[in-house]
């Protein structure tokens, strides 16, 4: 799934003319969620099958990530940093002049030390 998000960013990338560089942008657009998706059951399976009981493990994913959801209930989650407030941030982040108070509120907030 990696690698053929990956394979559409190359052709994005690689295009050679305006016309090449549309096509291969709205086809990276039309799968990038559904892969993302697909990525999003893949972990949260592979957690579910391989973490023991009883003990603790450790995820670090990109803010797209949507894993929690599809978690098991047995098993608890914490985040160590609000998902909603890492999305806004980066969406905030090509509009930063514009919005400098509330993507600096944010940075702030992401470079907290986690409290315990």
């Amino acid at each position: 799934m990696v690698k053929q998000e990956r394979d559409r960013l190359l052709a994005l990338a690689q295009a050679q003319s305006t016309t090449r560089k549309l096509i291969a942008f709205l086809k990276y657009k039309l799968v990038k969620n559904r892969l993302l998706a697909q990525r999003d059951r893949f972990i949260a399976g592979q957690i579910a099958q391989t973490l023991p009981e009883n003990q603790t493990g450790l995820l670090f994913v990109g803010a797209y990530h949507v894993i929690l959801p599809q978690m098991p209930a047995d098993i608890q989650v914490r985040e160590v940093k609000a998902i909603q407030k890492v999305s806004a941030y980066q969406q905030l982040l090509p509009f930063y002049r514009t919005h400098k108070e509330q993507f600096e509120e944010l940075g702030r907030y992401l470079m907290a030390p986690i409290e315990a």
